[in-house]
């Protein structure tokens, strides 16, 4: 039930998040202890803490904005200040209870002696909340809880006798998509379970019909990008997604499409295997895009956990492929961890820029332990120059004094950081760690040490040598240490 009931809200806000998909026992490093309470038989509604309502069916669903450990990440700031966001997943009566209040959920309830510790995004949820018993209460997303009518799952979910895609009340929609695209929304059971009412059958892009649908409807009624959602008759909530809602223009069973801004596979990609030239969004994937000396750039927040685990990945491939490879470490253009962060970047640039073979000798001290003075002895830094390139760093991109203009903050919470602001913006990055092979931002399946060097050695026209050789499949654990795990790492990060 993809209603975006606050996509204000949650594009306004940064924090760290997931990027899809982790466990729930996976706990964010850089966030207080969070207290979990899955037995919610006959609990009441918590009036004394700040607490997160979900529904499991839509946490199963693979709706980002019901995974509880993106919002854990959201609010990182206001737990770090000691308060803990305690997580509920909703019964049928508890979910009761909720729905007399709030219709959707998941539910952010805040009482009203905490709304303070969000400081000037509490006028964003002023928009939003409804006030209940002195407690705030505000809707994060559309699912309704404990009503999902799922038409594809064959049972009775409204106790009428009556199978729910026999049902009257279950209406039908085609969702066209494609069994290429690999991205989280693209999922087939998370598609099933998108509108609630509605008997869902997906139709495959790369099928007769699939591109039949595509070139003569989608297509011509403004859609470049899957999926879409076809259906002739509207349920009630679905006028909350009206901005989204195209009615058709040509002659088709189909009366409505919908396309999700956020759903944006493009299929004449797949054209680009057999032709670079075949289509314009050939030019955004890597394989149309190789060079002799791949450009390779790792986007972080030095202090961001995750950040940090990443640059311990490709640190040893870039080692391996040396000067096969033009790497660089870069910064993502606000800080999420105060003023050592911004005072780290500033050093790790210079670095680069004025000694540029000290810098894997010095980033590796300091992803071992974060003792930056110690490092810079390890490295034999020559200070002096560093300094002098610092100080001309601070007033050229007004660092500190961004640091302290919070005016200037992104989203009145994180000092914005402008040293490669120009790079951001180009290549769409949003959080730490993200990866630019080729002026390209890739998006991993997995992380760890082997996939950075599978994902770098396919930039290559003629990959050299290198690229024949095993490194750990292991990933590293986040923040400082070298220690590792026994699988690659969820592709957590910190971000917007």
């Amino acid at each position: 039930m993809f209603l975006l009931t606050l996509v204000l809200w949650v594009s306004s806000l940064a924090g760290c998040n997931l990027q899809w998909k982790t466990a729930d026992n996976n706990k964010p490093v850089n966030s207080t202890e969070t207290k979990t309470n899955t037995n919610t038989a006959n609990a009441n509604l918590d009036t004394s803490n700040i607490t997160l309502y979900v529904d499991k069916n839509c946490e199963t669903a693979w709706i980002q904005q019901c995974n509880p450990n993106i919002w854990k990440q959201q609010f990182g700031q206001i737990l770090w200040s000691g308060n803990k966001l305690n997580i509920v997943y909703l019964d049928k009566d508890l979910s009761s209870k909720l729905k007399t209040i709030v219709p959707t959920t998941p539910v952010l309830s805040v009482p009203k002696d905490k709304i303070s510790l969000f400081g000037q995004a509490a006028s964003q949820l002023s928009a939003w909340w409804k006030l209940n018993n002195w407690v705030y209460y505000v809707p994060l997303y559309g699912w309704i809880a404990w009503e999902e009518n799922l038409c594809n799952d064959g049972k009775d979910n409204n106790d009428n006798g009556k199978i729910d895609e026999q049902d009257s009340t279950c209406y039908k929609m085609t969702v066209l998509s494609s069994i290429k695209c690999k991205e989280p929304y693209c999922n087939i059971d998370g598609l099933k379970k998108m509108f609630m009412w509605y008997n869902i059958n997906v139709v495959n892009y790369n099928t007769d019909e699939g591109k039949d649908l595509y070139n003569k409807l989608v297509k011509k009624n403004g859609s470049q990008t899957l999926p879409t959602f076809l259906f002739n008759k509207q349920k009630d909530y679905m006028t909350q997604m009206k901005q989204f809602i195209t009615e058709n223009k040509e002659d088709s069973e189909y009366k409505y499409q919908i396309n999700i801004p956020q759903f944006k596979y493009d299929p004449s990609i797949e054209t680009c295997a057999k032709d670079c030239n075949a289509s314009p969004a050939c030019k955004k994937i890597l394989a149309c895009n190789k060079t002799d000396k791949p450009k390779v750039e790792l986007f972080v927040m030095s202090y961001c956990p995750y950040g940090t685990q990443a640059e311990k990945w490709i640190l040893g491939v870039s080692k391996l492929l040396k000067d096969k490879i033009d790497f660089s470490i870069k910064f993502v253009n606000y800080s999420m961890h105060g003023k050592k962060e911004i005072d780290e970047n500033n050093l790790q640039y210079c670095i680069q820029k004025e000694e540029p073979t000290k810098y894997n000798d010095y980033l590796t001290c300091f992803l071992w332990n974060g003792k930056t003075e110690d490092c810079k002895k390890e490295a034999k830094l020559d200070m002096k120059k560093e300094n002098t390139c610092i100080e001309g760093v601070k007033k050229q991109f007004k660092t500190e004094e961004n640091l302290n203009d919070k005016s200037t903050w992104l989203s009145w919470r994180f000092p914005i950081y402008t040293v490669y602001d120009k790079l951001n913006k180009q290549y769409g990055v949003q959080g730490s760690p993200t990866l630019v092979i080729n002026w390209i931002q890739i998006q991993p399946k997995s992380r760890s040490p082997q996939w950075y060097l599978d994902a770098i050695c396919s930039a290559f026209k003629n990959p050299p040598v290198e690229c024949k050789k095993s490194v750990s499949n292991k990933g590293y654990d986040p923040m400082f240490g070298w220690t590792q795990q026994g699988k690659a790492a969820p592709a957590w990060s910190c971000g917007k």
